[in-house]
């Protein structure tokens, strides 16, 4: 677009507008084309734990990744280097220009919703292994769109919350992990928050843009999250490059408008443009850029194979009582399974970033029957109801016509029953960005989903039903429920949530018919949901104690559900649902042998471990769940994860507890700051299990540890470089097995120490060995707010090295 302005140079003003599509997407998940700069569409798909379908299609598949506090767990960067390559090379299969992820914001505290992406509350070891993520996915020719910049923790009204932070905190702890990322790995692409930073919106926010650009240097895209953008002057001047998703609203042609009538400098467009023209030739999209060659192309089998490895090597073993684990199999005939994650485990939160697994997924409950062998007899009991409600296709519905699934219709607006679009689908939940199918974008209609449910006998079901519009839910003709629609400024976050109302229905024998239908009016996205729970013949927690007061060892496997983790929603407690926790006290108290695998990726309260044998944490650990707990639970692979956030005994433990956004919906961090393992440190509180923790099948001791600053040790502005720190470890254990050393920083005259390196390193059965540790030397600067500036505060600095946060260890000093 070439439009000037009368007070313009009409010539410089077209030469810089030239190109100003490139700033505005063209659809829900692609850039917009431009044949005068030779760039061609490119597509980014939601990410990190997997490959998202463009149009949120149950029948897009790809891998389940381990989730980002799975990947913090395995403290191993070439690992998750890794699964990076792996999400590339399915990236590369389908097309893909760049995936949203990964996710580098903290898990402030365990009741952020979507602190299953996140990696650590650690910000050194998040950006260590964020880098390692991005290093894996660029190798093959895919760009890493690393998010959310920053102070994304809340998601509680994210998208209109203040995160008011003090410079020092915010540049120490909430930067910091994406200026290691940066600094390591450069991602092609950093994606700007939806919430405010001390008063204005990350992508309008020009402070913040600045310290990507002018501090750190940074050249690549700068992009909004989608939908978060509302003003084009003021992203445009912030520095903002590219407004997803399109069409433009804000910037594309509007940004060109602003450069004519001069409220916006023609170099801020050409700077814009430059660095998405650059994404472009970095990806292979751009007229006579070559493709980039990806660097590891791995078989199906081989892909898999990484996914069991992350997997197992993120089971933190928290409790291993009289060394139950590994299990001896030829001590047990009756292993009893029970928990409702044992057959229906969890993958992933609940996002709009959900992902569909790719091939046959084999669930905890079948590898244990493998594993175990015909020698072992394996039963079952879920001894749990399901914690939320769920889909109709998981329940056995059909469409009218019988086909597993349900029958989805979109209709025009009003009663006219004049269906404009049909299909069968095995999903009860369905969203569109954009356009509706059979009727376009922009313009009012109803979506209909129709569903067949058997049942043997009469019962009480819960039947629910939600969505963007007004949504009626009929029961064999009669209408049983009404549901209002969302409240305008939330509606994506009813999208996210997949919200709906629920009423009981008492439900005859036999065929009965469900019928959603959803009202909607003109708008952005469009969603509907259909959901029930089934009612419960027996009792299910009766059972499962029956069946372990019988079994010569149980493992009972409970954690979250898809909805317990959600985009868009804080939990309010840290807490197991109440069900698990009921099941794991009845159980323990008939079953001596008693195993508790924890299918949870946060930091969850275990008010029942000191009760049972063993404890293993298995976060979200990707679609080879199954197989890697199998192989943990028989000894043929060890549980080699340390935790990555540390575990409070009770919610009044966790850091900022209490404390929420005020009436002008600003969240005070000074409330919960120092957050994560520095609370428990500071505020001198003992938690359950700490930053760092994890036991194995063997037993490591720490024999001495020596710092120094070498020949090439000195204080610049970017920290102090070339100090180390030189351990020796011992396996005083019967059996090989992986140790992580962890180096912890202090400044003189500060009260806590941080993380500042760790090493990974592999012992056989009596072996001993040194580890070197290059410490971080962003890890030695501190935020002089007054001067507004890095200083590295001089003075003997002490480093602990030890085996987790909690550990006094090796402690000794060098002068800086």
């Amino acid at each position: 677009m070439t439009t000037t302005s009368e007070h313009a140079d009409p010539a410089p003003a077209r030469t810089e507008i030239a190109g100003a599509e490139l700033t505005g997407g063209l659809n829900g998940w692609s850039t917009t084309a431009s044949a005068a700069a030779g760039v061609d569409e490119m597509v980014l798909l939601d990410g990190p734990l997997g490959i998202v379908s463009k149009a949120m299609d149950e029948r897009d598949t790809s891998l389940i990744m381990p989730s980002g506090t799975a990947l913090g767990a395995t403290w191993n960067p070439g690992l998750v280097r890794n699964i990076g390559q792996v999400i590339g090379q399915q990236g590369v299969e389908r097309g893909v220009s760049a995936i949203l992820g990964p996710n580098l914001n903290m898990p402030r505290s365990p009741l952020t919703g979507r602190g299953f992406e996140m990696f650590s509350e650690d910000p050194y070891l998040t950006g260590t292994l964020g880098a390692a993520w991005v290093e894996g996915l660029q190798s093959q020719g895919v760009g890493s769109c690393t998010k959310h910049v920053v102070a994304n923790d809340t998601e509680t009204e994210r998208r209109r919350m203040n995160s008011s932070v003090e410079q020092a905190t915010l540049r120490e702890t909430y930067l910091l992990p994406f200026e290691v990322t940066v600094r390591a790995a450069n991602p092609w692409m950093l994606m700007m928050a939806y919430n405010r930073v001390n008063g204005t919106h990350c992508s309008q926010n020009a402070g913040l843009i600045s310290v990507l650009k002018d501090e750190w240097h940074y050249d690549g895209v700068v992009v909004s999250d989608w939908y978060g953008v509302d003003d084009t002057v003021a992203a445009a001047n912030a520095g903002l490059d590219l407004e997803m998703p399109g069409p433009a609203t804000y910037l594309g042609a509007r940004f060109a408008e602003a450069v004519a009538s001069g409220t916006v400098a023609p170099e801020r467009l050409g700077d814009a443009v430059e660095r998405v023209t650059r994404l472009a030739d970095r990806t292979g999209r751009r007229t006579g850029a070559s493709v980039p060659a990806p660097a590891h192309l791995r078989s199906q089998e081989e892909q898999l194979k990484v996914l069991r490895e992350a997997a197992g090597q993120s089971f933190v073993l928290l409790e291993n009582k009289d060394a139950i684990l590994p299990l001896d199999l030829s001590r047990v005939k009756t292993l009893a399974v029970v928990g409702p994650n044992a057959d229906k485990p969890c993958f992933q939160g609940g996002t709009f970033a959900t992902v569909r697994p790719e091939g046959q997924v084999v669930t905890p409950l079948d590898a244990i029957r493998e594993a175990a062998g015909p020698g072992v007899e394996v039963l079952y009991e879920p001894g749990a109801a399901p914690a939320s409600a769920l889909s109709l296709t998981e329940l056995g519905s059909t469409a009218p016509d019988g086909t597993p699934g349900v029958l989805l219709e979109v209709l025009p607006a009003g009663d006219i029953d004049d269906v404009v679009y049909r299909e069968i689908r095995k999903s009860s939940a369905f969203v569109w960005f954009g356009p509706v199918p059979g009727l376009g974008a922009g313009v009012p209609g109803r979506a209909r989903i129709t569903a067949r449910v058997n049942l043997p006998a009469a019962a009480r079901w819960m039947v629910g039903a939600g969505g963007t519009g007004v949504s009626s839910l009929r029961v064999d003709g009669q209408e049983v429920l009404v549901v209002p629609p969302p409240a305008p400024d939330d509606v994506m976050g009813v999208v996210a949530r997949a919200d709906t109302q629920e009423i009981p229905v008492d439900l005859p024998a036999g065929t009965v018919e469900l019928v959603i239908d959803m009202a909607f009016r003109p708008g952005r996205v469009q969603a509907i949901t259909a959901v029930a729970t089934p009612a419960q013949v027996t009792d299910p927690l009766s059972a499962a104690v029956d069946l372990a007061a019988r079994a010569d060892a149980v493992v009972v496997v409970i954690g979250d559900q898809q909805g317990s983790s959600r985009e868009s929603a804080d939990r309010t407690t840290a807490a197991l649902d109440p069900a698990g926790d009921r099941l794991v006290d009845a159980v323990a108290g008939v079953a001596a042998n008693t195993i508790v695998v924890v299918n949870a990726s946060r930091a969850v309260l275990l008010p029942w471990a000191d009760k049972v044998k063993a404890v293993l944490m298995a976060w979200f650990p990707g679609q080879e769940f199954g197989p890697a707990l199998a192989g943990v639970l028989t000894g043929s692979t060890a549980p080699a994860g340390r935790l990555p956030v540390s575990f409070p005994r009770c919610d009044e433990d966790i850091p900022g507890w209490g404390s929420g956004l005020d009436e002008n919906l600003t969240l005070d961090y000074a409330a919960s700051e120092p957050m994560g393992y520095r609370h428990f440190q500071t505020e001198e509180l003992q938690p359950r299990y700490p930053f760092g923790y994890g036991l194995g099948y063997t037993s490591f001791e720490l024999d001495d540890a020596v710092a120094s600053a070498g020949s090439s040790g000195a204080r610049q502005e970017d920290g102090a470089h070339g100090v180390s720190v030189r351990a020796t470890v011992t396996n005083t254990g019967g059996s090989g097995g992986r140790d992580v050393v962890q180096a912890y920083l202090r400044a003189p005259h500060e009260t806590d120490f941080r993380l500042a390196g760790f090493e990974g390193i592999h012992l056989a059965a009596g072996e001993s060995r040194e580890v070197d540790i290059a410490l971080e030397p962003l890890c030695f600067r501190r935020w002089d707010s007054v001067a507004s500036a890095w200083v590295v505060p001089s003075g003997e600095w002490e480093i602990r090295t030890s085996r987790n946060a909690g550990d006094r260890g090796k402690l000794c000093r060098i002068p800086l």
